[in-house]
């Protein structure tokens, strides 16, 4: 009996890397304002905090990309003495995963630009859901799975991990440190 090898396309592996960047980046970023927000009206400290946040993870995505994908590679190489399609472009998956992370995190911050940081807390938490819905509802299109399905899917675990942040945020602030 031969058995068949299981190839991925380059494609799935973007769709993976654009998934894995973006909603990462969306997801602990919302959670980081979120918490600042709740501890300080100061639009500035909202934004600069955020901001380093996006371009810290982004690049730290990019470079676990690389890392993780030459791995991945590299172990293909010696385990079959071929490359898996997955694995086969790190600097690729890098860039798209670090990219995708600096797009997903500036998603919870442009409220916090435009208006108040009050209406801001609120207007990103809803604004970031429903780019999580839409970018599960896309992730359908090309999985072939169920639209509304994947896009429920994607924005609870999303919301989960993004409250969660929040919530961790909120009892630190609460610690009488200072």
């Amino acid at each position: 009996m031969v058995k068949k090898e299981v190839t991925h396309s380059s494609g799935s592996a973007i769709i993976r890397d654009l998934i894995l960047g973006g909603q990462d980046g969306l997801v602990n970023v919302l959670g980081i304002v979120l918490a600042i927000a709740t501890a300080t009206e100061s639009r500035y400290i909202i934004l600069i905090s955020g901001l380093a946040a996006t371009f810290a993870e982004s690049i730290s995505m990019a470079a676990v990309a690389y890392t993780s994908g030459k791995a991945g590679k590299e172990y293909y190489r010696k385990k079959r003495n071929h490359i898996s399609e997955e694995f086969e472009h790190p600097i690729r998956d890098a860039f798209v995963v670090g990219t995708a992370a600096i797009v997903g995190s500036l998603i919870p911050l442009v409220p916090f630009i435009f208006i108040p940081v009050q209406q801001a807390f609120w207007t990103t938490l809803g604004f970031s859901t429903l780019v999580l819905f839409v970018s599960g509802a896309v992730k359908a299109k090309y999985t072939g799975t169920n639209p509304f399905k994947s896009a429920i899917e994607m924005a609870v675990v999303g919301m989960t991990a993004a409250i969660a942040g929040y919530l961790i945020g909120v009892a630190l602030g609460a610690l009488p440190i200072a």
